[in-house]
């Protein structure tokens, strides 16, 4: 049986491939088939269209993905620019970090703009249109509540008038760095990522301007607090000014006079909605880690930096390591596709490390609509005129939709967002939004090209002095053995208010007054101490320069300090360390209050013994962060859910500070709010740990080898496009096991799922650096999941295990 049918589809192959395609020479390969029984006139042409067809199966899916793969970089490539006629080498290391050796500094960022194009077009595209407001182009209505968001700022207009204000050199190294992302696209009958040919589109020339929608971005995602006033506003509604004290605890004791006084116009205003209509990207900030030690606590004897920014999971990494090397300079560090600039990193003579700080430079403020006319708004100097502009917004698939964006003399009015969700917005007052970095005298790029080229402390200084957003926090290292910080921005000086809640804008009482003086900013140079940390925490004690009313909880400010506390030398080598400790210190807090609570089981107090004797670290072959985190979820919710109601996800799951506040110095929110009776906390502490256990059970037996941190917390690296396509997601998108927590220095922070079992991380540390300043070349990295976001790469997810295992990208000494 077998031979009969290789001889009834080899002989038609036969037949079409052989050199004497002769009726003769046909007839006597298909003899062997009429022998069979079937017909041969028949059986010829069946056998004929099946071979031919799978033949031109076969030749046009190798053709197809030979010609995607010659779109993948080589090891070795040299560009000729255009013009210039200038020679750029690059080569890539085994994990596909690039070297570019340019003779100037505009060539270099030439060559930056064609690898990132090379590894990252789509997503530097992609961010390119979310900044634009036009992702409806691509995936129609999907991207309509994106675009008019984006519209409604209007970035495409600031960033024009941004470019024009900046400086001859900062342009032509924009204009050089966009000339390479198009010579790349440009190039030849090379494939572009798979990315473009699923959705059908093509690839628009790259702009000078367009290298600045990325910041903005950045200033959205880290200081779009503004977010936080709208929360702010809807809890308020519902609670009493006290029980924002206590969800909130830096908040001020004092400002309930302020909040009452709002509270009339905010009634009016649909907050619910307008929070509804912001990008998931509006205030999405998380943490990060950054601090340096001067040469006298390190082995080397010169300063030691470390830095691990803690960002949104995705793919590809937001990061990309690249080295440049000109005749007069070599940076080398983390770039971000789409811009020509090495954020972090160092060059010949200093190194540097960013953190978010979380400032306030972003404020809503309620206008009151002119009674006489609708088409104006009152201002301390009387009515005036809405500014406004027509945005067109193309719709794939649909006609294009129209838009009325209208501005006052603080900014966007962004409450006409709830209008296009088909919500009726106030008869009298709308919401408009002021920030820092809405204004088009922004002039950030000049300050990265200025730190990229200082080679001290006073020039590193001057060039941040240019730095509009978002506010940073840079800590600083030398060759010659100093350290420092600064947290360099433009901070806004109110009249009053704090910025905490939508402020009335038609008094002119909470108008920004002024700025902040760059010499009154946080800072620090060779401090006594020897040593700097930042990890998101109060930056300085007192009210001057006020930066912002809420923090993050100093877990991991404290952890880092507690281990650099040790008397003795450290080494890079301790840095890798501290950026992977796990020691959870709100574990540490609240495990006690453990101790002494009635379980209803032997099982449950079994395992709140094991808790007891546990070190608190959150590793993932560990049982005990399971039980832990699964029981802060429950107790969580028990706690602030009742009260916050359908607000409760809306305010986040993870807030251990919180939840000790209560059990220490509130125990009333440990009472049930729906009736009169009282309960103790440690009841409630109870029945949470109780139910954390049943549930565990429920879901994964008994406790055995399936009870581990790292088999319930996964990293989720998700592709923009692959991951909504079934077929390819699984191979597309990564979950690997991942240590930590929220609150651990190596950050993989909780999201409390519904899903028992399971307590997914889509934020954590994206990005590894560790210095020292006595042997820059031997200066380590790690981003994740790898250098490429095409998915025909190698280096697409190829530093995954690398991440997982604690090893380090050294780029090769020259």
């Amino acid at each position: 049986m077998i031979s009969s049918v290789h001889k009834i589809i080899s002989i038609p192959l036969r037949c079409f491939f052989v050199a004497e395609l002769t009726p003769r020479a046909c007839r006597k390969y298909l003899m062997p088939v009429r022998k069979i029984g079937f017909r041969k006139t028949v059986l010829r042409r069946v056998l004929f269209g099946v071979a031919l067809a799978l033949f031109i199966c076969v030749v046009v899916i190798g053709g197809v993905l030979f010609w995607l793969y010659s779109g993948l970089p080589q090891p070795s490539e040299t560009l000729v620019r255009p013009g210039t006629k200038a020679s750029i080498l690059v080569t890539r290391d085994d994990a596909g970090l690039p070297t570019i050796e340019a003779p100037t500094a505009d060539d270099g960022a030439f060559g930056l703009g064609y690898v990132h194009a090379q590894d990252r077009l789509f997503q530097m595209d992609l961010t390119r249109r979310y900044g634009a407001g036009r992702l409806s182009e691509w995936f129609g209505r999907a991207g309509l509540g994106s675009d008019r968001f984006m519209r409604t700022l209007g970035l495409s207009g600031l960033v024009e008038k941004q470019y024009r204000q900046l400086s001859a050199p900062v342009q032509a190294m924009l204009r050089s760095y966009a000339e390479g992302v198009n010579a790349y696209a440009a190039s030849g009958f090379r494939a572009l990522s798979p990315d473009y040919y699923a959705l059908n589109v093509g690839f628009e020339p790259w702009r000078p301007e367009d290298c600045l929608l990325w910041a903005k971005l950045i200033d959205i995602e880290l200081t779009g607090n503004f977010r936080d006033e709208l929360l702010h506003a809807q809890l308020l509604r519902k609670l009493p000014p006290a029980d924002l004290d206590v969800l909130f605890p830096s908040y001020p004791r004092t400002a309930p006079v302020v909040l009452e006084r709002t509270r009339a116009e905010l009634d009016h205003i649909p907050i619910e909605q307008i929070y509804a209509s912001l990008p998931d990207g509006v205030g999405a900030f998380e943490a990060s880690n950054n601090w340096v030690l001067s040469g006298k606590r390190t082995a080397s004897g010169k300063p030691l930096l470390a830095n691990d920014p803690h960002l949104r999971f995705g793919i590809p990494s937001a990061w990309y390591l690249a080295r440049v090397k000109t005749p007069t300079e070599t940076l080398t560090g983390a770039s971000a596709p789409g811009t020509p600039f090495i954020l972090i990193g160092h060059n010949r003579h200093i190194a540097w490390g960013i953190t978010a700080t979380r400032s306030d430079v972003a404020d809503l403020f309620i206008e009151k609509l002119d009674a006489a006319n609708r088409e104006a708004y009152l201002t301390p100097d009387g009515s005036e005129p809405f500014e406004s502009r027509q945005e067109i917004i193309a719709v794939k698939g649909e006609a294009p939709i129209a838009m009325t964006v209208r501005s006052t003399r603080h900014g966007p009015v962004i409450s006409d967002l709830a209008e296009f969700a088909k919500q009726v917005p106030s008869a009298d007052h709308v919401l408009s939004l002021q920030a820092t970095w809405l204004s088009s005298e922004d002039t950030s790029p000049e300050a990265a090209w200025g730190l990229s080229r200082a080679q001290n402390w006073d020039e590193f200084r001057q060039a941040l002095r240019k730095l509009t957003a978002p506010q940073q926090n840079y800590v600083y290292a030398d060759t010659s053995g100093n350290i420092g910080f600064i947290a360099p921005a433009r901070i806004p000086i109110r009249s009053a208010g704090d910025g905490w809640l939508p402020v009335p804008g038609w008094d002119g009482k909470h108008d920004w007054s002024a700025i902040v003086p760059f010499d009154d900013l946080p800072a620090s140079f060779n401090p006594l101490t020897g040593v700097i940390v930042t990890a998101n925490n109060k930056l300085q004690e007192g009210d001057y320069p006020f930066l912002a009313r809420d923090w993050i909880p100093p877990f991991r400010a404290e952890r880092i300090k507690e281990l650099l506390g040790r008397d003795r030398p450290f080494s890079a080598d301790d840095m890798d360390d501290i950026q992977h400790d796990t020691v959870s210190l709100a574990a540490r807090q609240l495990v006690p209050f453990l101790r002494d609570v009635k379980l209803s089981t032997p099982l449950s107090q079994d395992l709140a013994g094991l808790l007891q004797r546990w070190d608190a670290r959150m590793a993932a072959d560990r049982i005990e962060p399971l039980i832990f985190s699964t029981w802060l979820k429950e107790l969580n919710r028990s706690l602030l859910q009742p009260r916050l109601g359908s607000l409760y996800q809306s305010y986040g799951s993870f807030h251990p500070d919180v939840i000790y506040l209560i059990l220490t110095q509130h125990p009333d929110w440990c009472d049930d709010p729906a009736t009169t009776e009282t309960e103790a906390c440690d009841a409630k502490i109870a029945r949470a740990f109780d139910l954390a256990i049943s549930q565990l059970v429920e879901r994964l037996g008994q406790p055995s080898d399936r009870w581990r941190w790292g088999d319930a917390h996964h990293a989720i690296f998700s592709h923009p496009l692959w991951s909504r396509v079934p077929l390819i997601a699984g191979v597309s998108n990564f979950e690997p096991p991942a240590e930590g927590s929220t609150d651990t220095v190596s950050n993989a922070a909780i999201s409390f799922s519904n899903d028992v079992g399971r307590l997914p991380s889509y934020f954590g540390s994206t990005m590894r650096m560790v210095v020292d300043l006595a042997d820059l070349d031997a200066s380590r990295f790690m981003i994740v999941p790898g250098q490429s976001g095409n998915l025909m790469s190698r280096h697409y997810g190829d530093l995954l295990p690398s991440w997982q295992t604690r090893q380090w990208l050294r780029f090769k000494k020259p």
